[in-house]
């Protein structure tokens, strides 16, 4: 077998293994082997190929190769290592303790997401002058001791 009959083989092993995988998400997994060899060919003829899966994205027409286009969106979206996992399951014994065992679940969302991510800087200003703009009513305070 020829090194070029070896990597079509293995390129068709590939979308076969992407098909199995990713078939309940595509819009039209029937035409996805047609719309591979497609897309090959307009890449064939391409002198500046991207480099990056999003820069693949970007230059994909969704409307022509929708299945491609949703399997390379699922591929952006898929975590390489499991450290933002495990981050966030190490966080969890911090906000929820014995104390705070009732919270809401928009208050713990947004609890975890300020402990995981407590290396940002935030100007306490900034928001301050956002939370004024979006709710000036609650901005009123008055002082019951001076009237």
């Amino acid at each position: 077998m020829t090194s070029s009959c070896l990597a079509a083989s293995a390129t068709q092993e590939s979308m076969l293994a992407l098909l199995d995988f990713y078939r309940d998400d595509m819009p039209q997994p029937d035409m996805f082997a047609q719309e591979v060899q497609l897309w090959k060919q307009t890449w064939r003829n391409t002198e500046n190929k991207p480099s990056t899966i999003v820069e693949t994205l970007t230059e994909t027409c969704q409307h022509m190769y929708p299945n491609i286009s949703k399997v390379l969106t699922l591929l952006l979206l898929t975590s390489v290592t499991s450290a933002g996992v495990e981050r966030s399951n190490s966080s969890l014994k911090f906000i929820k303790n014995p104390h705070r065992s009732t919270m809401g679940q928009s208050r713990f969302n947004a609890l975890m997401l300020l402990f995981i991510h407590r290396d940002i800087k935030l100007d306490i200003e900034e928001i301050v002058n956002i939370y004024a703009r979006k709710y000036p009513r609650r901005m009123l305070l008055i002082d019951p001791l001076c009237e």
